[in-house]
């Protein structure tokens, strides 16, 4: 116990020490300086009383009658406290102790839920209850609210599922702590490419935006701090392994991979991507980027129902006005 909760023996024998100072009040009616320490000979605990003091009037002489082995405790051992003190004692010493380790766990666990804040998890799903799906990943238990979930995913009892875990809470009365975790945050995303992509863990490349309508359609901006690592194709992988095994994780949901630029109107143009642009006005001040493109791209550029038009503008910051070249009226806007 003492290697899990961190229990020291000098706050054991302290919690024993106000046990029995407690008990001895309690049962004998007389306040007593106890001390502990260990015979480290036999094992045992030895009690020390500095002074004894009794309750009541200043008259009264001590009830010896209840407590006949006062005189004993001086160095005596703790069987030689009266039955009656010794149970109750240690009654007091086990509802201290039970409440110390209690605390100590919920700031482990607590702790421990920090430590894991934004990383990505494997968890096993356990149980739902009410919308809520129930999960462990390791010694943590973790759930996924119906915001969290991504739309018309379908998961069952012990399937193992990606999820990255968010902040924590305490639950069960205060006994335990859970984590929130999500499939829908586009930190999930991020962590999934940085699992599948080297360069990214390494810091080769980095994410620099990540923009997601979870289960349908995601982009990532990404940058190469080397000229020589193609930032995209990195990410992408031979052949897509890479960005398919993200896309298989996230039960299927398109991924589109940009490379990142500081210039607003470059970027911009690369996160309007499948749809190619002819030019791209970007206005500082009402931080708006005015996109020009054919008329037969107008749709694409826009996206069903807005989607990629929306999307970009999540991913760039910018306010996204797209018109064909024939006419000047906005046509859509992301």
């Amino acid at each position: 116990m003492q290697d899990e909760v961190g229990l020291s023996q000098e706050i054991l024998l302290e919690v024993v020490a106000s046990s029995i100072r407690q008990a001895w009040l309690d049962e004998v009616g007389l306040q007593a300086e106890v001390t502990v320490r260990l015979d480290h000979g036999t094992g045992r605990l030895l009690l020390a009383m500095a002074k004894m003091n009794a309750v009541g009037p200043a008259d009264a002489p001590p009830d010896v009658s209840s407590g006949g082995a006062a005189a004993q405790l001086d160095q005596g051992h703790l069987s030689d406290l009266p039955p009656e003190v010794s149970r109750r004692a240690a009654r007091l010493a086990r509802a201290s102790l039970g409440r110390w380790i209690k605390e100590v766990r919920e700031r482990q666990l607590q702790g421990e839920a920090e430590e894991h804040r934004g990383q990505l998890a494997d968890a096993i799903v356990e149980r739902l209850d009410q919308g809520t799906w129930y999960l462990r990943s390791g010694s943590l238990q973790a759930f996924l609210a119906p915001i969290e979930q991504i739309p018309g995913e379908r998961l069952r009892r012990g399937q193992h599922l990606k999820v990255v875990l968010m902040e924590a809470r305490r639950a069960g009365g205060g006994e335990y702590v859970q984590v929130r975790a999500s499939r829908t945050s586009p930190l999930l995303l991020r962590r999934l490419m940085e699992a599948e992509v080297p360069e990214l863990a390494d810091g080769t490349l980095l994410v620099r935006a990540v923009a997601r309508e979870p289960g349908d359609r995601a982009k990532v901006a990404v940058e190469s701090q080397r000229p020589e690592i193609d930032a995209k194709g990195a990410c992408i992988g031979l052949r897509g392994v890479r960005i398919r095994a993200v896309v298989g994780q996230l039960g299927g949901e398109k991924v589109d991979v940009l490379e990142w630029s500081a210039d607003p109107a470059a970027f911009v143009s690369r996160a309007l991507a499948p749809a190619p642009v002819r030019s791209v006005t970007i206005d500082d001040e009402a931080h708006r980027a005015t996109v020009m493109v054919a008329p037969d791209v107008l749709s694409l550029a826009i996206g069903k129902e807005g989607q990629n038009a929306r999307l970009a503008a999540r991913l760039t910051g910018w306010r996204i006005d797209i018109r064909p070249t024939e006419r000047l009226e906005p046509s859509g806007a992301g």
